[in-house]
């Protein structure tokens, strides 16, 4: 039996996208094109991208109306892309009537948002429905429906919607054939999209619906103007600015509350990939070495992987030779500290080569990332390269990142800038970990302001891998806040303390996390003052981390 969410439903904090991930995913920048194809010359395809690409598009859906009841409200275009309007079509429903989906399709998105209950039905014909406000839902994410198929059940009233891309469409226009005649409202809301960001398209519908109702200015209107009118009049004083800090902390509160996702209950599964053909890759951090790395720390037998298919990364290129031992014709290398603090774009090649490697070893496999801290930066990179080179990601399973700068470190940041002495900057390499050489080009790259950095943001996550960056609360190397990626499961548990940062490899809470993902399972949900906490010292760490870096006579912002 598939499960049944009743309303009334509990607002689920986790998870959510806060203010430092942009709310649109973009293409690919020229920027990000040539820094991923820094990381290698073209050549001959390796076993990886030996799967072709599926077809870029499905033949067409017939659609027919979700429910037997009269239009309460129509569609009603706002007057810009976050204006307040109705961006879809009210149905004057009645407590139990039955929710159709419009067409076939697969549910991308079912469980509470800001309140209430929603379904996403993504369809052959590149259309997104979205079906809102119900009093029961009977379907799943990732679960296939045929037209007509119940998704749930109405309350007093059903709000339908319907985008094509990033785009809402009059939904009538479903039902005359012509949805490529129509006036399209831009929203900001990517195609494919997560279920992170289809929570926030949805958690917009709620709150259009609030302000036509209450005649009262957007929230999400009012939290925005406040957050570009400091940051533009406040230019000059960067982040050490009350003002502008305290704009953004109040923004991703309300981010929290507000635009919340999907998520588990329950007990995490228990060894969920025991028994698979999977391989676990692991990529530790800066300053590791062959011989020590919190990324050894990774309960692989608690999810259920054998010992010798897990294999260690090596930044001298292969594996490391205390792993892997059931891929004894990958090449096995030594490295040291001095190893990680050299190029990322070199090392991420020889990931990628490494990757590539594993599943021509064993090509029934699937295999998994887990990457910590510098080794989530490198990881992404190779994804970004495998994809160059039109290799197949399907074969990967779930992509976990830990405590990883994806934002860039407060701490590298400080440490590449300018100090009003050596003895400074020796302490500011000590405080942070980051090695003996602040002056190493790893530790430039993971700077907030390197190219590295900002081709990353720019890229996002390739089509058809699922991320998941799971951040430490209490961090004091990287803030929770840096490491949010567009296109991920973004995800922060209570793990605190000095020692978070590599404590949160071998903790119970990211352990959960990632049993969750394995079983195909959205994050675990959260109380909301957990929630609430997850920001308020995320941005207290990022804050301290800058004065700190602002006395030593080091630029910010």
């Amino acid at each position: 039996m598939l499960p049944v969410h009743r309303s009334p439903a509990p607002v689920r904090l986790r998870p959510r996208r806060r203010r430092h991930q942009p709310r649109r995913c973009r293409t690919r920048t020229l920027a990000a094109v040539a820094l991923v194809a820094a990381i290698s010359p073209a050549g001959c395809p390796r076993p990886l991208a030996a799967a072709p690409r599926p077809a870029d598009q499905a033949p067409g859906a017939a659609h027919a109306p979700p429910v037997d009841a009269p239009i309460a409200d129509p569609f009603r275009p706002p007057a810009g892309p976050y204006a307040a309007g109705n961006r879809g079509i009210e149905y004057d429903t009645q407590p139990g009537d039955e929710v159709r989906a419009s067409a076939d399709g697969t549910v991308s998105f079912a469980g509470p948002v800001a309140g209430g209950l929603h379904v996403t039905v993504s369809h052959a014909d590149g259309v997104r429905t979205s079906y809102s406000f119900l009093a029961e839902v009977a379907v799943a994410r990732g679960q296939h429906v045929r037209g007509g198929d119940r998704v749930g059940t109405a309350g007093e009233r059903l709000h339908f919607g319907a985008r094509a891309g990033d785009d809402y469409f009059d939904p009538a226009a479903l039902f005359t054939g012509s949805v490529a005649e129509v006036e399209l409202l831009p929203f900001e809301v990517p195609p494919g999209s997560s279920p992170d960001a289809e929570a926030r398209a949805l958690a917009h519908l709620v709150l259009d619906d609030m302000t036509w109702r209450s005649g009262l200015p957007s929230l999400d209107d009012t939290v925005r103007w406040l957050r570009d009118g400091a940051h533009q009049g406040l230019a000059a004083t960067g982040e050490l600015s009350p003002l502008t800090r305290g704009v953004d902390l109040a923004a991703d509160l309300a981010d929290a509350v507000l635009f919340s996702g999907p998520c588990s209950t329950g007990p995490p599964p228990v060894r969920p990939v025991a028994g698979q053909r999977r391989v676990a890759v692991t990529v530790a951090g800066l300053g590791s070495s062959s011989d020590d790395a919190a990324i050894d720390g990774l309960r692989t037998d608690d999810l259920g992987y054998d010992g010798e298919r897990v294999v260690r990364f090596s930044y001298n290129g292969g594996r490391t030779a205390a792993t892997g031992a059931a891929f004894p014709a990958v090449a096995a290398r030594g490295y040291g500290p001095a190893d990680t603090q050299r190029d990322v774009v070199a090392a991420a090649e020889r990931l990628a080569d490494l990757l590539e490697d594993v599943a021509s070893a064993d090509p029934a496999a699937v295999v998994d990332v887990y990457a910590h801290s510098l080794g989530g930066v490198v990881t992404r990179l190779a994804l970004l390269e495998l994809d160059r080179r039109g290799a197949d990601l399907g074969r990967l399973g779930v992509v976990v990142t830990l405590a990883t700068p994806h934002q860039g470190a407060d701490a590298a940041t400080a440490a590449t800038g300018r100090l009003g002495s050596r003895l400074a900057l020796d302490a500011a390499a000590s405080l942070v970990d980051i090695g003996p050489d602040p002056g190493a080009p790893a530790i430039g790259q993971l700077s907030e302001r390197s190219t590295v950095v900002t081709g990353l943001g720019a890229a996002g996550v390739p089509g058809g891998v699922r991320v998941v960056s799971i951040a430490a609360r209490g961090d004091l190397v990287v803030a929770a806040p840096h490491t949010e990626v567009v296109g991920a499961d973004n995800v922060t548990v209570p793990v605190g303390g000095l020692g978070a940062h590599s404590d949160l490899v071998a903790s119970d809470a990211a352990t959960t996390e990632m049993a969750l993902a394995l079983a195909g399972r959205p994050p675990g949900c959260e109380p909301w003052h957990d929630a609430v906490a997850d920001v308020v010292v995320g941005h207290a760490i990022s804050g301290v981390e800058d004065h700190i870096g602002a006395a030593a006579g080091l630029p910010v912002g």
